[in-house]
C-alpha cells in the first residue's frame, strides 16, 4: 500500500534528528556493556552455569539497544535522502528495528519471570530445588524463553500483515507496525512480569533473610539480593518508560518526552553489568580478568576461576570397605 506523504517542519525534523543522535551513542555503548557481559559469562563452564539465565538476560537487552541504534541511524538517513513520510504497518515491519524491540523486550521479561520462580523455588523447597533444578532444567527453561520470544515474533508480522492497509508514522514503533492488539499484547508481557518478577523476589529475599537465622541460607540471600535489584532496575528504568508510550496519543499526549523514554532501556542494561560487578565477586574478577587479559592478576592478587561441581550440597556416596576380619 502507497500512503501518502506527511509534511514535517524543520523543527519537527530538528527535534528527530536530535533524538536519533541521542539513541545511537547511548545505545551503542549499552550494547557494549551488555555484549561485555555475555563475553564474562561465556568465559568458563563454571560461569556459564552459574550465570548463564542473566547472561541470557543481557543478550535480549542487547538486542533491544542494537534496536536502538538503528533507529537512530536509519531516521537520519531517511530524513537526509528526503524520504521521511508516512509508512504502511508492513512496510513499517520491513525497518529492521522493530524485530530486535519484540524480542529484545519480552526475551528479558521471560527470563526475569523464570530467574524468579527459581529464587522462589530455592528458598522455601530447596531439597526440590536441589534435586531437580539442574543444570540441563535451566538450560531448558532459558531455551523456552527464547522460543517464545520467536513465536511472539511470528505473531506480530502476521498481525502487521493483517495491518498492510493502515498508514501509521514513520517512527514505526512497535504499536504502529504491527497494530494496537498485538501492541498492546507485547506491552502486556513486557509490562507485568517483570513486576510479578519484582514482587516474587522481594518474597523470597524475605523469606531467605528469615531462614538465614537458623539455616546456611547466606548464599541463597546473596542470590536472591542480585535478582531483586535486577529486578527492580527493570521496572523503574524499562516497565515505568513502557507504560508512558503504550498510552502514547490514546490516553495522553506528552509527544515532547516520547521519545526519550527508549533511552530507559539503554540504562536498564547498562546498570545491569555495575550491578554484578559490584554485588558478585567472582563475577568482578572475571570481568577484570578478562579487560586486563590477566595483567590485574599479578598486582590485585585475584583468585583464578576454578571448576567447581555445581551439585556441591547434595551428599556425595563413598564407598566403604569393609572391615577385615581378624
Amino acid at each position: 500500500m502507497q500512503c501518502n506523504g506527511t509534511p514535517f517542519s524543520n523543527a519537527s525534523l530538528a527535534n528527530i534528528i536530535n533524538l536519533n543522535n541521542l539513541y545511537i551513542p547511548f545505545g551503542s555503548f549499552a550494547s557494549a556493556t551488555n555484549i561485555l557481559f555475555v563475553l564474562v559469562v561465556l568465559s568458563t563452564k563454571q560461569m556459564r552455569q552459574k550465570y548463564g539465565a542473566f547472561g541470557l538476560l543481557s543478550f535480549g537487552y542487547m538486542l533491544t539497544e542494537v534496536g536502538m541504534v538503528l533507529l537512530g541511524s536509519v531516521r537520519n538517513k531517511l530524513i537526509s535522502d528526503n524520504s521521511y513520510g508516512t509508512f504502511s504497518a508492513l512496510d513499517c515491519f520491513g525497518r529492521p528495528w522493530p524485530y530486535f524491540f519484540i524480542v529484545g523486550g519480552q526475551l528479558p521479561a521471560f527470563v526475569l519471570f523464570v530467574m524468579a520462580g527459581e529464587r522462589i523455588i530455592a528458598v522455601f523447597k530447596p531439597i526440590f530445588y536441589r534435586t531437580y533444578v539442574t543444570p540441563k532444567i535451566r538450560v531448558i527453561a532459558n531455551i523456552i524463553c527464547v522460543v517464545l520470544s520467536v513465536l511472539s515474533l511470528l505473531i506480530g508480522i502476521l498481525f502487521s500483515y493483517l495491518n498492510r492497509e493502515v498508514c501509521t508514522n514513520p517512527a514505526c514503533s512497535t504499536i504502529v507496525s504491527t497494530g494496537r492488539i498485538y501492541g498492546t499484547f507485547n506491552y502486556i508481557l513486557i509490562m507485568p512480569l517483570p513486576c510479578v518478577a519484582l514482587v516474587l523476589n522481594i518474597i523470597a529475599y524475605s523469606g531467605a533473610k528469615r531462614l538465614s537465622m537458623s539455616t546456611s541460607m547466606e548464599r541463597e540471600l546473596n542470590k536472591v539480593l542480585v535478582s531483586l535489584v535486577i529486578a527492580a532496575l527493570a521496572v523503574i528504568l524499562s516497565v515505568v518508560p513502557n507504560i508512558i508510550l503504550w498510552g502514547q496519543g490514546v490516553y495522553w499526549n506528552i509527544q515532547s518526552i516520547g521519545g526519550y523514554m527508549y533511552i530507559g532501556f539503554c540504562c536498564n542494561s547498562a546498570v545491569e553489568l555495575l550491578a554484578f560487578t559490584l554485588l558478585k565477586e567472582d563475577f568482578r574478577n572475571r570481568l577484570l580478568f578478562l579487560i586486563s587479559y590477566g595483567y590485574l592478576n599479578r598486582y590485585l592478587n585475584l583468585p583464578e576461576v576454578t571448576e567447581t561441581k555445581t551439585r556441591r550440597n547434595m551428599v556425595q556416596s563413598v564407598p566403604v570397605r569393609p572391615l577385615a576380619r581378624a
